[in-house]
């Protein structure tokens, strides 16, 4: 079987208020996402390890979670501001 990853929406441009990025998989076994940060011209930034089901993050700003029946990890970011601008990754154990 295929299996698909999608980001959605595939950029953002943050503005005041909150907003977020999900990281949606096809996967049926997966149990581990990894949420990374890289600032322009400057490597990656570990943000989060979520390895269990119903599991949230929260650091600066921004808060990660996983749930595993709606096979996704949302990024929320609650406080924008210019200093959280950044491309975001997220990545998954399958």
């Amino acid at each position: 079987a295929e299996l698909k990853v999608e980001q959605s929406p595939p950029s953002l441009i943050i503005r005041e208020g909150p907003t977020g990025i999900n990281f949606d998989h096809s996967f049926t076994t997966s149990d581990t996402f990894l949420w990374y940060r890289q600032d322009q011209g400057k490597s990656l930034e570990s943000l989060f390890l979520l390895m269990s089901n119903r599991t949230v993050r929260k650091k600066g700003g921004l808060t990660a979670s996983f749930d595993i029946k709606a096979r996704g990890s949302p990024l929320h970011i609650t406080a924008s501001h210019p200093g959280l601008s950044a491309t975001y990754f997220c990545a998954v154990d399958a």
